[in-house]
């Protein structure tokens, strides 16, 4: 159905699974005095299902690290917003992500003073709108989200791998498998030149001829039999 499906949220658990991942900063010979990690987190498709939905953000206690932040927007556990869904159709998507196909939440962390060779941690927690993916049509989808990171001194701190992706495949197994018409009618077509090709390499080989030569025999045969009885 493509109509909305609502759905009252009382807590955390109502939402869907946990994805808990960690963004690790490791530093080199050279003590940087500022870096920023902007973590880029799928909220809504482009029909406004909901996808991901921030829950917590923990950082290492070791360093001097700050984070802004929308952290539970719809104060879920102090109140009990209700939340829609409606059908999509992801079939034709490969991967839902903040750069064409999902509008994103960010979050903003900034890190100073950092020591040399040093090891730095952030902890994002979400949860997965599980509504958004019963709702919705499709086999196997990639939910992705992203993270960055900026030191704001190219000319003196060299990254080589500056952003990291952070996949989640999400299946639907009992879902039916779209055959494109476009297919189907290739296949027939390409059935039907298959055969034709088989008629024109027996043809060439003699097959019908030494088919037809044979019927012809029999049925002299039986003229005979006749005229002898």
């Amino acid at each position: 159905s493509d109509g909305n499906v609502p759905s009252v949220v009382h807590s955390f658990e109502d939402i869907g699974p946990k994805f808990i991942f960690s963004i690790k900063v490791t530093t080199g010979s050279v003590p940087v005095s500022m870096a920023s990690v902007t973590i880029h987190i799928p909220r809504d498709t482009k029909g406004q299902n909901p996808l991901m939905y921030l829950t917590g953000v923990h950082t290492d206690q070791a360093g001097d690290i700050s984070c802004n932040a929308e952290i539970n927007p719809l104060k879920i556990g102090h109140t009990s917003p209700s939340v829609s869904f409606k059908n999509e159709n992801f079939r034709h998507i490969k991967e839902l992500n903040c750069c064409r196909t999902a509008s994103c939440s960010n979050v903003t962390c900034w890190l100073k003073d950092l020591q040399v060779k040093g090891e730095y941690f952030l902890n994002v927690s979400t949860r997965i709108w599980n509504g958004t993916f019963a709702a919705s049509t499709f086999q196997t989808v990639q939910l992705t989200a992203s993270a960055e990171i900026d030191t704001y001194n190219p000319q003196i701190y060299v990254i080589e791998e500056n952003t990291v992706m952070i996949p989640i495949m999400i299946m639907k197994p009992h879902e039916k498998a779209e055959v494109p018409t476009g297919v189907i009618v290739g296949s027939v077509i390409a059935g039907i030149l298959l055969l034709l090709a088989l008629v024109a390499v027996l043809w060439k080989l003699g097959f019908f001829k030494r088919k037809y030569e044979k019927m012809s025999k029999n049925a002299d045969e039986i003229d005979e039999t006749t005229e002898l009885n």
